[in-house]
């Protein structure tokens, strides 16, 4: 009974009735003093600043070079009808953000009707490829209704929370 969350949690103990528990007590330890960091000059500052800018614009711009390389050697092995798929799946994906980024916060709780239709359209499009024979197809359409139906339910139920803070009790 001397450690404080087991004598918090304990009701009864050796017959005797030990609830409420008494005040905890609270021992404040000293914080030790950091040392001061030494204050640094305004070109030092601008010295950093203008590294750190540096190093993000040379990864940014590794990271465009081996995406356009990807995309490049994507290109040169994949037919024709694929690129078409591929093309409106990226200007999909691009204007999904926007739209999302772009809504208030206020507004992302009803948005979530809005992808239980897509998710349901994303079932309707799996299912139908299920039935093509192929395993590695069978395989992906088998995943993407597993993660559209969690998105369904997720969605309803954050629906179900929201409708419940309008019911008068």
């Amino acid at each position: 009974m001397e450690d404080d969350v087991i004598r918090g949690a304990t009701v009864a103990h050796g017959g005797e009735i030990t609830f409420p528990p008494p005040p905890p007590k609270v021992q404040a330890i000293a914080a030790k003093a950091a040392p001061a960091a030494p204050e640094k000059t305004a070109e030092e500052r601008a010295a950093e600043e203008a590294a750190a800018a540096r190093r993000a614009g040379v990864q940014q711009i590794g990271l465009i070079g081996i995406g356009s390389i990807a995309l490049l050697a994507l290109g040169l092995v994949a037919p024709a009808s694929f690129l078409q798929h591929f093309v409106v799946f990226v200007l999909a994906c691009f204007v999904g953000f926007q739209v999302i980024w772009n809504v208030s916060h206020a507004l992302h709780t009803p948005l979530m009707a809005v992808t239980n239709a897509i998710s349901g359209i994303i079932i309707i499009g799996a299912l139908l490829q299920i039935g093509t024979g192929n395993w590695l197809v069978w395989v992906l359409a088998a995943i993407s209704v597993l993660i559209a139906t969690i998105n369904i339910v997720g969605g309803f139920m954050v629906t179900r929370r929201m409708l419940a803070m309008f019911q008068k009790s």
